[in-house]
Parts: structure tokens; sequence; C-alpha cells
């Protein structure tokens, strides 16, 4: 296995006035260059010399600025892999695409793989550009296996395979986990924006899916530091008589009945659901968390997203999440033999333990590994053979440049199942469907309360 480097600009450089004005110059868009990573230890430097293999796949992935460490993660997992039998059959490229690049520079990247003879693209890492993958996977005939969720229509494509972990299928989860242990009511605390809207409603379908009850949801800005008024909502705080603070503390707080602190807290509030969804970004929950506590709203288990999955945030926060639940696709510390042996292997070459983004690059290389093993070398091997995509027809009676996606997407389609880190996970239509760990913290420790094994 050899690695490759194209790094593209972004959109901006597209307008430059010299580009609109000479098409022909385009393809000077592209810059080609070899030279090792810049941004950590690569596996393929210590074991994996000669020319690489036969089948060239593309990462497609921020390289440099603000968004590189997440590429790094996930590329030296993906490299990891190479390890692997059959691994030394494959040949990365991998394209710089910057965080903000949009349609037409997405477009150039396909158009310029195309030509390399690329069989499979990996990416993107934001959503927000799958659907343009989705679009030009089908233009160029290029599958994509993509971390990424798939979230609207847009994002899909035949030639789209799925493989990261989605906040449905979080929230899925956690509600199936509160029907089997006989929570049978939930609250919300949410953000108002697209992000918690969506979220909110997955909590709804899943809820009825598995009969649990929402009793209230309460929504907050991006700009609330107080949740008071969102706790409000969701418990029935104790009414403030005389007697509950002098009035000395009264004139100086300026104290209400309806941001009355001290007051409410010395009692504790009525809570009349069994479990609570709290949504948002680290810096809210952190908020929210301990805001929870100061309340004395307390005593019933947390539903968070992944994001609770943090040894940073539970370091500082973790006295605030008693009984926390949450969930996540990968576990370091697991006791699985495939983890472990991967977790040293990780740890040996990189010098640092692996994350989730790590663990799907290297479950993503293995499927591509597993697929290679059935990918034909000739166009004669292939003809008939493979499904494809309504459309498209014969391979031998395609253009040659879309010999090697085709024929890969088919290879493909092949791989039913793969036991990867993170998990048994099974082909359903283009994704790959698995289960996810999910955990709890309790007296200072985070303890498995399902695991995708």
């Amino acid at each position: 296995m050899i690695t490759d480097f194209i790094f593209i600009k972004g959109n901006n450089e597209l307008s430059r006035f010299l580009l609109i004005c000479f098409a022909v110059m385009a393809f000077l868009f592209f810059v080609v260059i070899a030279l090792p990573l810049s941004y950590g230890n690569t596996i393929y430097n210590k074991n994996m010399p000669g020319k690489g293999g036969t089948i060239k796949i593309a990462a497609v992935l921020p390289a440099k600025g603000r968004f590189a460490y997440f590429s790094k993660q996930f590329i030296n997992g993906l490299l990891l892999s190479s390890n692997n039998p059959n691994g030394s059959k494959i040949r990365y490229m991998i394209v710089n695409l910057p965080a903000n690049a949009g349609k037409t520079s997405i477009g150039y990247v396909f158009a310029s793989l195309a030509k390399k003879g690329v069989s499979a693209v990996v990416g993107p890492i934001f959503a927000g550009q799958l659907k343009y993958f989705a679009s030009d996977s089908v233009k160029f005939k290029i599958p994509v296996i993509t971390p990424s969720p798939l979230v609207t229509k847009e994002d899909v494509s035949p030639y789209i395979f799925s493989y990261g972990m989605t906040l449905k299928q979080e929230i899925k989860t956690e509600i199936k986990y509160a029907m089997d242990n006989g929570i049978s009511s939930v609250s919300v605390i949410y953000p108002y924006d697209g992000y918690g809207q969506k979220l909110l409603a997955y909590i709804r379908h899943f809820s009825i899916k598995y009969g649990i009850s929402i009793l209230n949801a309460a929504a907050y800005t991006d700009k609330t530091t107080d949740f008071f008024y969102s706790f409000n909502s969701i418990v029935r705080f104790n009414n403030v008589g005389k007697g509950h603070i002098s009035k000395a503390e009264e004139a100086q707080l300026g104290i209400t009945p309806y941001n009355l602190m001290h007051g409410i807290t010395k009692v504790k509030p009525h809570i009349p659901f069994k479990g609570l969804f709290v949504i948002g970004i680290p810096s809210k929950l952190k908020l929210i968390l301990t805001q929870l506590m100061y309340y004395n709203i307390t005593g019933f288990p947390i539903f968070g997203l992944s994001s609770f999955d943090s040894k940073l945030f539970i370091e500082k926060y973790g006295f605030y999440m008693q009984d926390a639940i949450f969930p996540n696709g990968f576990f370091k510390h697991s006791g699985n033999n495939a983890v472990k042996k991967f977790d040293a292997a990780y740890k040996k070459y990189y010098r640092e333990m692996p994350n989730i983004l790590s663990a799907e690059g290297y479950d993503i290389g293995g499927i591509l590994i597993k697929a290679a093993e059935k990918f034909p070398l000739r166009r004669a091997a292939v003809s008939g053979g493979s499904p494809m995509p309504l459309g498209i027809g014969q391979l031998q009676n395609l253009p040659a440049k879309d010999v090697n996606g085709i024929s890969f997407y088919g290879s493909l389609l092949s791989v039913k199942s793969y036991k990867g880190v993170c998990g048994i996970s099974r082909l359903s239509g283009n994704r790959f469907k698995k289960n996810l760990y999910l955990f709890q913290y309790k007296n200072n420790k985070t303890y498995i309360l399902e695991s995708p094994f």
C-alpha cells in the first residue's frame, strides 16, 4: 500500500478571474505532490514498503486547517487497516477537501479521480457536503463509503454506502432501553434550532413506537445561560412562602416568585417524569447539568448523546452526571479481542489511544479490503456479475473510465456483513447497520449497559 496526496483549494479560488476566463486552466485546481503526512505518524512509513496495490481508493477529507485533527484520527485508522490480510491490494490517495468546499470544487475532485481510475471514495466527514458526493457518485460511477450519517434524501444515491453512527440511532437505542427498564415517561430539554427540532422529532417517533410518554419538552436558545425557565416547564416548584428567605435577602437579590433561587432550592420540586433527555453542545450541557443539581432536580436517569462520552467532560462534570445514560459506537476499553488488538496496534504506531473516528476509519478500511477480495481485475470477469444500479447495463458496454467504480460497487454490495471494532454490522440497502454501546455513569465509574457484539 502506498499513499498519494492531492491538495485542492476552496471555492473562493474558483472565483478568480483567470480561472473563469480560461477554462483550460481548471486543471491547475489540482496540485498533485508526494510528501509524508504532516499531522502524525503513519503506518505505511513503518512496514508498508513497495509501490502499493492495484485498487485505488481516495480518502477525501480536510487534511489541512482546523479540522485536520479529525481527519488525522480517521486516516490513521484507515491506514492501520492495511495491516490486515489483503490490505496490500489497496493504494490510498489522500485528498484535501476544505470544510467550505461545495458543489463545484467537489465536482472537480470527482472528475479528477475518475481520470485516475479510482475505484471508490471514502468521505466526507461533514454531512453538509454529502449531497454533492451523492450526486457526483452517480455522475462519475464511483461508489462512496462515508462515516457521515445520511440526513436528507439528497444524501442518498445507489452509490452511497453509510457506515457511521447516526443521531437517530442514538435516540432509538436510548428510548428502547427506557422501555425495557420501565422508564415509562420522559421530558426533554433541547436547543431551539434545526438540530434540536430534528432530535425532538426522533424522540417523539421512537417514544410512540415503544410506548413512552413525553410529558414536556422545553426549548432554549443559543443565548440561554440560566435554565430556570426551562426547568419551570418540566417540574413543579414549591410555592415560596414567608420564612424561606429574609427581607434583606429578598431586597438584595431582587427575588420574585419566578426567579427565586434560594427559596425554591430548599424544598425538592415535584418531578413528574421518570427520565430526562438533555440535548446540547458541551458548553450548554455543563450549564444544564450543574443547574439541575443546584435546583435539586435529581433522582432520575439523564439521557444524553454520545457527546457525554468524553473523558475530559466527565472529569470536569462527572459529579453532576450521576445515573447519566449515553450511547457511542466504540469503546476502547472493551474486552472484545478484536478491539484489544486494534487498541494495541494503534497505540504502537501512533503513541496514543484510538477514538470513534479512528475505529470507524479502521472498520471502513476493513470493509474495503473485504470488497477487494472479490474485486475483478479484468473487465471480462465482471460482466453479468454483481448487481448494478438500474440502467447501468453490462460492464462490457461501458466506457473504460467507468469500469473500475462500477465493478467495485458490485464488490461492496457483496459485503453482506462485517465484524469490526465498532461491532457487527449488516448491509441493509446501502447502509451498514449495527448496534451501539450504551453506557451509564454511576458512582464515578462508567458501566456498559449494552454492547454491539
